[in-house]
């Protein structure tokens, strides 16, 4: 809660900012807050599930605020809805079907480095909440509910490549990995459930 209510203030100030110098458009004195909003989606499986590939599509989309710490580093937060899990592939050889939701209420904090002020490297940490897990085997719910743990701790690498002269858009890409197991495998030679998940999204600075 605290980290919502302060990605909150801090995106609030950077919108004001933001309000205050759009009458210059070649404005380019340093900026502590920067804030903007990501949008996109997530190509995501579960390691330990016996299925492979990225398969199943999920919506990645939230607020980010940049905390600029000179015109080359910077620290960012999110409050993100994250949509994982699994699925397995469409064959006409076999009718048996699987399907994994795992929605997440997550918060990343990263370290940017800005190149040039076209290319930004991120990496860093997220913690994931649950707020809705469904399983459905043959198209047939079942209920996972005490197999899939509440929380979640991950690993973040990729990079944004900012489009336009005014760099207000962008396309982001990155790799995400769970660092804690996020349930229980029916594989007993597996230690647990792991979320593995490329993201691509689109972003806007304000």
């Amino acid at each position: 809660m605290r980290i919502i209510i302060a990605i909150t203030l801090i995106l609030g100030v950077s919108c004001l900012q933001a309000q205050i110098n759009a009458g210059d458009p070649k404005n380019k004195e340093f900026k502590l807050f920067e804030g903007g909003v990501y949008a996109g989606a997530n190509f995501s499986q579960v390691h330990g599930d016996f299925y492979a590939g990225f398969d199943k599509i999920g919506l990645n989309a939230g607020p980010v605020v940049h905390v600029n710490l000179n015109q080359t580093w910077s620290i960012s937060l999110e409050l993100l809805y994250s949509q994982k899990g699994a699925r397995s592939k469409p064959d006409p050889n076999n009718l048996n079907t699987y399907l994994l939701v795992l929605d997440y209420a997550e918060a990343p904090i990263l370290i940017n480095y800005n190149d040039k002020n076209r290319l930004i490297f991120q990496a860093g940490l997220a913690y994931g909440r649950m707020i809705n897990t469904r399983e459905e085997i043959n198209g047939i719910d079942n209920d996972n509910s005490e197999a899939i743990y509440s929380d979640e701790l991950s690993y973040l690498i990729g990079g944004t490549l900012l489009i336009g002269e005014m760099k207000h858009f962008g396309v982001n890409f990155r790799y995400q990995g769970s660092i804690t197991t996020v349930g229980e495998s029916a594989d007993p030679k597996v230690v647990g459930l792991v979320n593995s998940l490329v993201t691509l999204r689109g972003v806007y600075y304000f």
